[in-house]
């Protein structure tokens, strides 16, 4: 939704995650070709959306030091909701499944801390439901912000869902200020709150449940002051 709607200025380029140009199997291909992307582009800015590639957070911004982040971030039973519609009831927990069997090799261009590793670990069991995996899967991705001390940086923006679709002209304001690019009133036309709760909630392991509800409280007090 976030990028969609950027993506009508004509100051922005957009290469979502399904342009093969700048993406393979959802992940960015390598940042010198990445690097050649932007150098060609037009636009003001160039806009990516490498949502798995989150945990090199820290890389791109090195690689690319005048960079912004837009961290987005939303509730996790409409996540949890939304991702087994859209990517298929067992995609998430066996994603997180192999995070166990291979001990999180997927992420060993910029491992995790050991710590956060160990606490999805423990709240792992092979009985979970595919519920309960997504709201693990949710609680990792989402710790990245905290774990990589992204909080700190000042090139990086929380951006929480609910308050960008119903507030979409305050929300889009900011976000246009933060990347320096204008805001223009036609961006935001069909942007709405009705995804909010949509569903009803899903059925989560209890410890999983509470360590998703203190990250999503953590996370929305910190975007009320950002």
């Amino acid at each position: 939704m976030l990028v969609y709607y950027l993506s009508r200025l004509w100051h922005i380029e957009l290469y979502n995650e399904d342009n093969p140009a700048a993406f393979k199997d959802w992940r960015l291909r390598e940042l010198e070709k990445i690097e050649v992307l932007i150098d060609r582009s037009q636009a003001h800015v160039t806009l990516f959306k490498p949502i798995l590639d989150t945990y090199r957070t820290h890389a791109l911004l090195s690689k690319f030091p005048e960079s912004k982040v837009l961290f987005a971030f939303r509730h996790y039973n409409d996540v949890i909701n939304s991702s087994l519609k859209k990517f298929g009831v067992t995609n998430r927990i066996n994603h997180v499944r192999s995070w166990m069997d291979e001990d999180f090799s997927e992420f060993a261009l910029a491992p995790p801390p050991e710590a956060t590793k160990a606490f999805i670990r423990s709240l792992w069991k092979p009985s979970l439901s595919p519920e309960s995996g997504a709201a693990l899967f949710w609680l990792f991705h989402n710790q990245l912000f905290y774990d990589f001390k992204l909080d700190q940086d000042e090139r990086v923006k929380l951006v929480r869902y609910e308050s960008v679709v119903s507030e979409p002209v305050e929300e889009f304001k900011k976000i246009c200020h933060f990347i320096n690019v204008p805001f223009e009133p036609y961006i935001i036309k069909g942007v709405h709150s009705s995804s909010i709760k949509r569903d009803s909630p899903p059925e989560i392991d209890p410890e999983i449940q509470t360590a998703c509800e203190n990250l999503w409280q953590s996370l929305c007090q910190w975007e009320g002051v950002n």
